[in-house]
This record gives C-alpha cells, sequence and structure tokens, in this order.
C-alpha cells in the first residue's frame, strides 16, 4: 500500500481515471457550451418572448436537476452504472443533434433529450470512479481526493472553453453550427468513455432485502446529508440565474466592452468555470493556512461563508440593476465582480459535495444520493 504521506502522482491513479477525465470534459464541453447560447436563441431564432424563454431555460434546468433522480436509482437497482451512461447517453447526443431546427416543437423535445441524457447519467460517473478507486487502489483515499478535484478540474476546463468558444461559433457560422459542434462534442464523450469500459470498476447490483439495521443505517445517513443537501439548494437557485436573468442583464444593462474586447451576453457565463480554476488551488492552499494557525474550519463553516458571499453577490446584482435604471449601460465589471463572489461561494459550498455524497452513502445507494 501507498505510503499515505507520499505525495500522489498522475502515474499512481488507474488507468481508468483517465477515460473518466477526458470523458467528463467533453461531456461538460457540450452541455455547458449548449445552455451558454440557449437563451439567446429562444429569443433571436425562435422568437420568445424574454419572461417565456426565461422559464423555459429555467424549467429545463429543473428537469436537469431533477432527473439524476431517476438515474441514480435506476443505475443502483437495475442497470448498472456504465450501462446506464452508456444508455442515456444516445438521447443526450439526439437532443443536441436536433436542437438547432429552428422549430418550438422541436425545441421541446430536444430539451426533454438533453435533460434526460444529462440528468440521468451525471450521478453514475463520479459514483463508478469513485468505486474503481475503491476496488483498484483499496485504502488510498487520499488518491481518491486528488482524482475528486482532478475531475472537478476537468468540469470547469470544458465548461469555460464551451462557454466562450460556441457563443463565438453562434456569432460567425449561425446556432445549427454551434447546436451541432455540441453534439459532436458529446459523442466523442461517449466514446471516450465506453473505450475505458476494461479499466473500470467491477459492477455488481445488489437487489436484495435489506435487514432493520441496514434500512436504519439508511434512514440515519440520509437523514444527516439531506438536511445539508436541501439547504444547499438555496445557493444554486440563486446560482443558476447566470444562465437565464444574468444573460439577459447582460444584453440589456451592460456596457460588454472590456480591455478592448467586445463580449457577447453568454459569453459572461465563462467567468464563473474560469475563476473556479483560478481561485480553488489558493482557496485550498488558505484553508491550510488557518488549519496551520489553529483555525481548522469545519465544513459547515466553509459553507456558510460561502453562503453570506451570495447574498453580498445578489446585493451588487441589485445595485447594478437600479444604477442602469438610472444612468442606461453600466460596466460589465460589476456583474464580473458578481460572479468573483458567487464563485467564491460555490467553492466553499459545493466543492467537497461529490466526494462527500460518495463516502457517506450507503453501499446499495451511492448513485442516488450522488444524484441527490
Amino acid at each position: 500500500m501507498m505510503d499515505k504521506k507520499k505525495r500522489s502522482s498522475v502515474f499512481d491513479h488507474p488507468l481508468g481515471f483517465w477515460f473518466f477525465f477526458w470523458g467528463e470534459f467533453a461531456e461538460r464541453c457540450s452541455y455547458c457550451g449548449m445552455r451558454a447560447i440557449l437563451l439567446l436563441y429562444m429569443t433571436e431564432r425562435l422568437g420568445f418572448l424574454d419572461g417565456d424563454a426565461n422559464r423555459i431555460m429555467s424549467l429545463f434546468i429543473a428537469g436537469c436537476y431533477v432527473l439524476p433522480l431517476v438515474g441514480g436509482y435506476v443505475a443502483d437497482n437495475f442497470l448498472g452504472k456504465y450501462r446506464t451512461i452508456v444508455l442515456f447517453s444516445i438521447p443526450y447526443i439526439v437532443g443536441q443533434a436536433v436542437i438547432g431546427v429552428e422549430n418550438r416543437w422541436f425545441l421541446f423535445g430536444s430539451l426533454a433529450l438533453l435533460a434526460m441524457g444529462s440528468g440521468v447519467i451525471k450521478p453514475n460517473i463520479s459514483t463508478l470512479m469513485g468505486l474503481t478507486y475503491d476496488q483498484q487502489r483499496p485504502g488510498q483515499e487520499k488518491l481518491r481526493s486528488d482524482a475528486f478535484a482532478m475531475f472537478y478540474g476537468s468540469i470547469n476546463i470544458g465548461a469555460a472553453i464551451s462557454s466562450f468558444a460556441l457563443p463565438a461559433l453562434r456569432s460567425h457560422f449561425g446556432y445549427p453550427v454551434a447546436f451541432l459542434s455540441a453534439a459532436g462534442l458529446m459523442a466523442l464523450a461517449l466514446l471516450f468513455f465506453a473505450a475505458g469500459k476494461p479499466f473500470y470498476a467491477v459492477e455488481t447490483i445488489q437487489r436484495r432485502t435489506l435487514s432493520s439495521d441496514e434500512r436504519y443505517e439508511r434512514r440515519v445517513v440520509l437523514r444527516r446529508i439531506f438536511g445539508l443537501f436541501v439547504v444547499v439548494t438555496f445557493f444554486w437557485s440563486i446560482f443558476d440565474q447566470s444562465a437565464s436573468t444574468w444573460t439577459l442583464f447582460a444584453r440589456d444593462c451592460l456596457d460588454l466592452h472590456l480591455f478592448g474586447f467586445t463580449l457577447t451576453p453568454d459569453q459572461l457565463q465563462g467567468l464563473n468555470p474560469i475563476l473556479i480554476l483560478i481561485l480553488l488551488p489558493p482557496i485550498t492552499v488558505l484553508w491550510h493556512l488557518l488549519a496551520d494557525l489553529g483555525l481548522r474550519l469545519r465544513p459547515t463553516d466553509k459553507m456558510l461563508i460561502g453562503f453570506v458571499l451570495t447574498a453580498i453577490t445578489m446585493g451588487i446584482m441589485s445595485v447594478a440593476g437600479y444604477r442602469s435604471a438610472e444612468l442606461g449601460r453600466v460596466s460589465v465589471l460589476w456583474e464580473a465582480v458578481a460572479y468573483l463572489l458567487i464563485t467564491t461561494a460555490e467553492i466553499c459550498i459545493s466543492v467537497v459535495g461529490l466526494e462527500l455524497a460518495f463516502s457517506a452513502a450507503p453501499a446499495t445507494m451511492k448513485s442516488f444520493v450522488t444524484a441527490c
């Protein structure tokens, strides 16, 4: 067994990790790029009013958040993680391929397929990765923690690239080309993931009658972590306004010229993943420094900091709104500062969520709890 004090290297990870990493990178490129241009697509090409487009966008995001519960249950009890991911990647690709057909019924059908694909497969990728480490690197919790951190990095690198690239593609070549690019990225993600099958954990679907002690353990664990997750939903309710309300605000109220460049309203969403990549290392170092000084912050303390920052964020956006009503367009830096604060809050609240869910969940419910 590896010496736990030894710093892990990229060569210590199971080979399967790299298929998870690059598959997730391509999938996030696909999803985040599509989501970045979706709202303006509905208003500019399909003729939706701002309020209607905003509601459709919010319902779509809600679907992406609810359907992981289905994906986790199906994977835990019927198909297994790998088969669930592969099977539901198909409607995901189809949805990306046809959403660019400029018809409202195609839009609604595509969004249903996209929510199904993105939502159902989402909890199972990180869970299967965790199981792979448990089987192939048993006892190496530090290595597994590093893997989750790198995995989170792949999510944000993919999101950052596509949040800037797809609006640029849309501006130069039109919406159909941008959406087809997202479909190609999702197909690439499926190829990466499927190619790694021989290197993943061997799955055993456990569908058996639970003992009274096991049912009690489930209730205790679920009650403890669900209380935490319910509180976190308030943060995400604000955070996900970036794809809807904040994009419309940028279009109507912000001067989008910055350092000699002219941004599109939907490109501002790319600030979040870029800031995560920039801020995550120094904030992690800060937690260690505070611990060395005797101020060891509990996860709940970090979350409280995140909630305070979230409240300040909305205060800044409110001030920007009032100033734009009085003065017309205001500097894009108002929303940039808001992204800085909400991203810091995300790091305080959510970065440990994937591993927390995996490690705290009963063995028979890992995908379901990760979905929650």
